[in-house]
Formats: structure tokens, sequence, C-alpha cells
């Protein structure tokens, strides 16, 4: 039974870029992890959104909410397109050397691909991931993205694995058993990366769907969240059957690694560290159970 981290966990990270990447690197030593969800803007030399990391700060250092211009964001949009399409040479090694370094492995390239993305940056997901030396790409995209990338990965020869949201009422949205079925239709590529959290607030049956689902699903997320696209929370205040999910794929010896992922503020959620140790806790008490 692997459990690993999804780097999106460290929000005390303002920017993207090599020293962001041995920040993650070393976060994950100190919380004894060494698997790793590699999520694609903590690795890309820009600002991460204000949205990312404020949350996370002391009160008395939070501030107002900075909002970038629309004539910002498209300057930002621009800029982020033209690095994708010649990153440096020799960048993603030195990436990976950060991680390597930090006996960390890397399960797969966070790359979520959406409308706006021209086909240079479709491709640079696919060449950044077989940088990384991973061969599977995870991604927050919908169905129709999953539709335009059918044959990019033909091309590439790389799995897609899909992760869903609880935006149920949308039908672009990944998100119900039937949407996955969709996708995992369009591909003999395509796989399904199931977060627990999201799937249950969203009314749907996480364990049903594991049981059916286990051969396509590369791994699975796990956090809590409250019912009906509600808040997340900690562990044991949502509707996420995280024990049960744990129990079953350890009882079924099914290769399905567990990634964690922090999105929620808690008593202790200015130290991420503290936090993500508190979570982690809590799954190694139900396999131990």
């Amino acid at each position: 039974m692997q459990l690993g981290l999804q780097s999106y966990t460290f929000h005390q990270l303002r920017a993207g870029g090599v020293a962001a990447a041995e920040e993650i690197a070393v976060s994950m030593q100190k919380l004894g992890v060494n698997l790793c969800e590699l999520w694609a803007p903590q690795i890309e030399p820009f600002p991460l959104s204000d949205g990312y990391w404020r949350k996370w700060l002391p009160n008395v250092e939070k501030g107002a909410p900075i909002k970038a211009s629309k004539e910002e964001m498209a300057t930002q949009r621009q800029a982020l397109r033209a690095w994708r399409t010649n990153p440096p040479q020799g960048y993603l090694q030195q990436v990976l050397n950060r991680f390597s370094s930090a006996h960390v492995r890397l399960f797969s390239f966070n790359y979520s691909f959406e409308p706006t993305m021209n086909d240079a940056e479709i491709e640079f997901g696919f060449a950044a991931a077989k940088a990384l030396k991973v061969d599977l790409i995870t991604a927050s995209s919908r169905i129709s993205d999953a539709r335009r990338l059918v044959p990019f990965a033909a091309k590439h020869g790389m799995r897609i694995a899909f992760h869903g949201h609880a935006e149920k009422d949308d039908p672009d949205q990944i998100s119900s058993p039937e949407s996955f079925r969709t996708v995992l239709a369009m591909s003999p590529l395509y796989r399904i990366n199931l977060d627990v959290a999201h799937f249950s607030s969203a009314g749907f049956d996480s364990v049903a769907f594991l049981k059916e689902q286990h051969a396509k699903i590369t791994n699975i997320h796990v956090h809590d969240r409250k019912a009906n696209a509600g808040v997340s929370v900690p562990f044991g205040e949502g509707v996420a059957p995280t024990k049960e999910v744990l129990q079953l794929i350890r009882d079924n010896k099914w290769p399905i690694p567990v990634f964690y992922e922090l999105e929620y503020v808690g008593a202790d959620g200015r130290d991420v560290i503290a936090e993500t140790r508190r979570e982690l806790d809590y799954e190694i008490k139900i396999l131990n159970s």
C-alpha cells in the first residue's frame, strides 16, 4: 500500500520554479513521504494565484486579496504560453534533480489541459512528463478537453488520468460515474484519478465506483469535504468514506497509490507541515487497524 502526497498540499509556496520544487522535496522529506504527484504550476517559474496561498497566511499577514487587472492577466497568460513553448534547456532536469536528491519519486505530472491552451502548450505537457521520467499525466480537465486530447495521447503513447470535481450540474465536467465512463471510452490510454472527497461530495458512491473501475484507476486522492460540493474539512468531518476506501485497496492488494491533498485551513492550517502530518497519521491509523 503506497501513500503519497499531491504537491498542491504545499500552500506556503507563492511562486513556481526550481526553488519551489526543492521546497516541496524537502517538505516531503520532513513528512517521511517519498511518492509525489507533482502539480505543474509549482514548477513553472511564475507567481502562483493569490487564492492558492493567501488563506494559509496568519491573519495579521493576510491583507487584502490581490486582484490582477484583465490586462495583467492577459500579459501573464502570454508569458506562460511563451515559456511553455520554449522552456530553457535543462530546466526540467533541474526540477527532477531536486526530487532525486531528496529520494522522492515522482509518480505523475499533474498538468491540467484546458481550452485556452494551444497545441504547443498541450505538447509541453507530454514533453515535461517525459523529462520528469513519469509515464502518466493527471489532469483536472473537462470532457471536451478529453476529446481534443485523444490524438496527442496516441502520438505520445502516454496515459492521461482524469481527475473529477463535484460540479455535477455542468454537463462538460467530469464528475459523475457516467462522465468518467464517457471519457474512458474515448481512448485506450485514458484512466481515472479518483478524488474520493469530490466524488462523494457530489453525492456519488466512491466505494462502489472503486470496486467497478479499480482496473482503470491509476491513483486516488484523499481528503474530506462536506456534502453538496461543500467546504473542505479535516478527515472525519465530511462525507468521504476514507476508511472504507483505504481498507478496500489494502485488502484487495490493488496497485493503486493513495495521495493526500490538503485543501482546508484548520487549527494548524498556517503550518502546512503540521496539518498534513496529522492527516497522514489518520490514514496510517486506518491502515494499521
